[in-house]
């Protein structure tokens, strides 16, 4: 039987981390809303039907500990027309190890939705499921351009990991 599980905001992020002529770029989105609708059989998610996720957030959200930097980003994002990030399970097929799953999704970003391969590992424990995830995201996939400030070019390559934790929908 399909279970619907909430998206635990206090408790799910993702990470982003690039690179530029000066240093590493890297930040953090917590606070993730959302749900995760899957079968689980002996604590391994059911392939048929699919399980569905989305989990989204808001740009603003997107925090570099850097307040220029953040603004920027945020500015490249157009995040007044366009205020959140959003991400879509498609399709979930088994993976080279237990609990690793290939995935295909879509992402949503500035307006602009575009479908990506990754890989997730997803546990059942307790009531509670945990999502693992990484993803190589092109940013000019989405139309964007990387920022350069001053005498700093960032590169449009963005690694992302997600931390989901979904608690049953009661």
């Amino acid at each position: 039987m399909i279970a619907r599980y909430a998206v635990v905001p206090t408790e799910s992020w993702i990470a982003f981390e690039g690179r530029s002529t000066l240093h590493r770029v890297h930040g953090k989105a917590a606070n993730l809303q959302g749900y995760v609708e899957t079968d689980w059989s002996d604590g391994v998610p059911s392939l048929q039907p699919p399980p569905r996720m989305h989990v989204e957030f808001p740009v603003e959200q997107l925090r570099s500990g850097n307040a220029l930097q953040d603004r920027e980003m945020w500015k490249m994002i157009d995040s007044k027309r366009f205020p959140a990030i959003a991400a879509d399970l498609v399709e979930l097929r088994p993976g080279a190890q237990p609990g690793r799953f290939s995935a295909s999704g879509r992402v949503t970003l500035a307006g602009r939705s575009r479908a990506y391969e990754g890989e997730l590992m997803l546990q059942q424990a307790n009531d509670a499921i945990s999502i693992e995830g990484e993803l190589a995201l092109d940013i000019r996939d989405f139309g964007l351009q990387p920022p350069s400030l001053l005498l700093m070019k960032v590169e449009p390559a963005i690694a992302l990991h997600l931390h989901v934790v979904a608690a049953p929908q009661r």
